[in-house]
């Protein structure tokens, strides 16, 4: 066609014709001369007579077709570009915003966007825009098959709107359209995006003006969108080999991690079977774990308490580390509490549903390091068993040796001096004998603590009838002096120790004797002493027959005759006019020494008024004499009544 044109304006030159005016017109063809500019030439040489209609006609055709060749040539050029690039991007969304960038672009528009199916709800949803302005255009989700972008998503046809909104011939939902409103946009035109057969979604363009768009433009936008297809598919499974990749290194990674855990672990149990099979292995489990979780550990009872030797921690004891504990016990996990802005993590040990004690680390663990806490409270359990059965085993035999000590045969002697001695007790030591009182309620627990705080303490403790009862050498200084004050302050230490775990106990003490056979009669003072504490209103204290004072030189003399001559002698009176009346004068007078003479606390004490107690004190000055209330006398009385009240509380006489 071209070849016909070009000979047709050869011809119109004719061989007379200005053939430098042909070569002029074929070069700047050639070049490319714009149509307006070709016009110009066109029409000078025509009113020249140079060439004629047939040829100028030619020769416009000519250049119009060389104008597009050369744009499809551009176009192709851009396309092929695009779709290098395109392939080349691996990363799924840089390449869903360079497909609608260069689309936007390639066709001119004002707005480009990217939509994608979703079968599960037969909706195809814009996924990524290029000049869009608003957030309701942004999101946008179509039902497959209605308005524009949903009949494209179908993938049957390119499908296109002069003008949406006002376009009957397209379905329309309000949502859409008010998002197309708010956007501004009119003409729409898009084709279906397609990969391995199945439509995946569509790509669209929009102008803000009402127009057709152009086959070229509807077969450039058919070209992009089946390059971006297979750039998107390829991005795509580009993108889930790398997430595959990635999870391959990260489970071989963890895979590595946990040989090494498993390994850490098995070194762990290594180190704690070695531990068991140590003597005072709680001291070594706890530095070992110190070790492995590169923090402090604790280890309390159920309570809160320490254990192993540790200082006590009043977060310990707090709501919120009982309750951890607790629900670690039930759990038989480990559980995270906090207690002042200090976070804890707590293990408890447990054998079968009994609580034995806690372990706590003061942080938060991370999970490789929980494991090893819960390894540990496993071995802890075992520890704790092996050890209470060892104490268990020791006290039945401490239980055992008392009963022996107290009541000894001879033909046993030679077994129990042997038996003794695994406690630190000899025949030749001075020894002393101490009776803990508490109530009936607390007896097992005090047997505990003070088992567990005399562990390596020489003695033997167990219960006996009705009492705690406490066997052990008195402390012997560098001079080789026996220094029996000592022993009173070992019975204030064990009050002291009991009221720290919210105990009250009283403590009679005897006085250190020697020899086994000796210990009987030690054992009955120290009782009496316990009974005379309790009897003059001293729970709660410790003594022997010396700190009791009179009281205790009245221990020994109990029951003899003097004795019962003090008391009628002193309080003859009053005892006979309580036994006749039904009083209690002799409680009253004994109730006005102990409180010093103070009026108002002996009414209290005693929950009287006061006008009966003046009432009760005039009668005890007739019967007895005012003298009783002070000066010598009062002594007198006060040593008579401190007999009666022993004598009333039955304490017997310490050496009986």
């Amino acid at each position: 066609m071209a070849a016909n044109e070009s000979s047709a304006l050869h011809t119109g030159v004719g061989p007379s014709g200005n053939t430098k005016a042909a070569g002029q017109l074929m070069a700047m063809l050639e070049s490319g001369i714009s149509a307006a500019e070709l016009e110009t030439r066109l029409s000078d040489w025509l009113d020249a007579g140079v060439i004629d209609q047939t040829s100028a006609a030619a020769a416009r055709r000519l250049n119009a077709r060389l104008w597009e060749a050369s744009r499809r040539e551009g176009l192709l050029r851009v396309l092929y570009d695009t779709a290098t690039d395109l392939t080349g991007i691996r990363d799924v969304e840089a390449v869903l915003k360079a497909i609608v960038r260069r689309t936007r672009s390639l066709i001119g528009s004002d707005v480009a966007y990217l939509s994608l199916n979703d079968y599960d709800t037969g909706e195809s949803y814009v996924r990524v825009t290029d000049g869009a302005t608003t957030a309701l255009f942004r999101n946008i989700r179509m039902p497959l098959g209605e308005g524009v972008l949903g009949a494209v998503a179908t993938g049957e046809a390119p499908a296109q709107s002069a003008d949406y909104l006002l376009d009957e011939s397209k379905s329309h939902l309000e949502s859409s359209d008010t998002a197309v409103a708010a956007e501004g946009v009119r003409a729409i035109m898009g084709v279906p995006l397609r990969a391995e057969g199945k439509v995946i979604g569509a790509l669209l363009v929009a102008d803000r003006h009402a127009h057709d768009f152009s086959s070229d433009d509807v077969a450039l936008m058919e070209s992009i969108g089946t390059h971006a297809a297979v750039a998107l598919e390829n991005a795509r499974y580009f993108t889930e080999m790398a997430d595959a990749l990635t999870r391959l290194d990260q489970a071989q990674r963890q895979n590595l991690s946990h040989v090494r855990a498993l390994e850490e672990l098995s070194t762990l149990d290594r180190r704690l079977m070695e531990t068991l099979a140590s003597a005072g292995s709680l001291p070594h489990l706890l530095a070992l774990l110190t070790e492995s979780l590169s923090a402090p550990v604790f280890l309390v009872s159920p309570m809160g308490e320490p254990m192993a030797g540790m200082a006590a921690n009043p977060d310990f004891g707090s709501f919120a580390a009982l309750s951890a504990a607790e629900e670690s016990a039930a759990k038989s996990s480990a559980i995270e509490f906090e207690v002042k802005n200090k976070k804890y993590t707590v293990m408890s040990a447990v054998a079968g549903e009994q609580h034995l004690a806690s372990l706590i680390v003061a942080e938060k663990l991370s999970a490789a390091r929980l494991a090893v806490l819960e390894r540990s409270a496993l071995v802890l359990s075992v520890s704790l068993l092996f050890e209470r059965t060892y104490q268990d085993a020791q006290y039945r035999l401490q239980l055992e040796l008392i009963d022996d000590l107290l009541s000894p045969r001879s033909e046993h002697a030679a077994a129990m001096t042997r038996r003794a001695a695994q406690f630190g007790l000899a025949n030749h030591l001075q020894l002393v004998v101490r009776v803990v009182g508490v109530t009936d309620d607390q007896r097992q627990r005090a047997l505990s603590v003070l088992r567990h705080q005399r562990e390596t303490v020489p003695g033997i403790i167990a219960l006996h009838e009705s009492h705690l009862c406490i066997i052990e050498p008195v402390e012997r200084h560098d001079s080789g002096r026996d220094d029996a004050g000592d022993a009173g302050r070992a019975g204030q230490s064990i009050v002291d120790e009991l009221k720290r775990r919210r105990i009250t106990a009283t403590v009679g003490s005897s006085e250190p004797v020697t020899g086994f056979t000796r210990l009987s009669t030690a054992h009955t003072e120290a009782h009496a002493v316990l009974r005379a504490l309790q009897a003059l209103s001293r729970s709660g204290e410790a003594a022997d027959r010396a700190a009791l004072g009179t009281a205790g030189m009245l221990l020994g003399a109990m029951e003899s005759p003097f004795a019962g001559q003090l008391l009628t002698a002193q309080l003859g009176p009053l005892l006979n006019y309580d036994e006749r009346r039904g009083t209690q004068l002799v409680l009253t007078a004994w109730m006005f020494h102990e409180n010093g003479g103070a009026t108002q606390e002996t009414a209290d004490a005693l929950h009287i008024h006061t006008n009966t107690l003046r009432q009760r004190l005039d009668r005890i000055d007739a019967l007895v004499g005012a003298s009783w209330r002070r000066g010598s006398r009062s002594l007198d009385v006060q040593v008579a009544l401190r007999l009666w009240r022993m004598k009333a509380a039955g304490v017997s006489s310490a050496g009986s």
